[in-house]
């Protein structure tokens, strides 16, 4: 049985939510194409990735992903352009990275050939990003629920993660 997977951000993804973004992941590297889909939340904790990973640090580049985001969200915000599922494009010689922000909580960074038309792959990442809002707000099924005592006991055994996560907010 899979367990609950707590993030730094507050999320909680459970079984059922990691299966479909795993399945929505995939079907966009199939789709797009897409040579590379990463998805952290917005500390830059790994949720999942999808295509050719060649050796990338994951953890690094997570932090970098939500980072990247964050800037371009703050930026947007003093120059009062800020919008829902926002978008983020690097233009490479043979690649293009869009970095998108899916609801309050995740980051994904979609890396795309350059033969891919630039329209057509903003249309289904953003259409991607809405969906995971989407899986993200479902109800767990009953038997996902985490009984009260044990919402206790995982609380208290979370504690280093607490403590880390004030020590990050403190920097930001």
């Amino acid at each position: 049985m899979q367990s609950l997977y707590r993030l730094r951000s507050g999320l909680t993804i459970l079984p059922s939510h990691q299966q479909e973004i795993d399945q929505l992941l995939s079907k966009l590297v199939q789709q797009l194409p897409a040579r590379f889909v990463l998805l952290t939340d917005v500390t830059g904790q790994l949720i999942s990735a999808r295509g050719e990973q060649n050796k990338i640090d994951l953890v690094a580049l997570g932090s970098l992903v939500a980072g990247d985001l964050a800037a371009s969200q703050e930026i947007s915000r003093l120059i009062g352009e800020h919008n829902d599922y926002q978008l983020v494009l690097r233009e490479g010689a043979t690649s293009n990275t869009f970095i998108c922000e899916s609801g309050s909580y995740l980051a994904m960074m979609v890396q795309v050939s350059n033969e891919v038309p630039m329209g057509w792959a903003r249309m289904m990442i953003q259409d991607t990003a809405q969906k995971l809002t989407t899986i993200l707000d479902k109800k767990p099924e009953k038997a996902e629920t985490v009984p009260a005592e044990m919402e206790k006991v995982l609380q208290e055994e979370n504690l280093t993660d607490l403590f880390d996560s004030e020590l990050d907010s403190l920097w930001s």
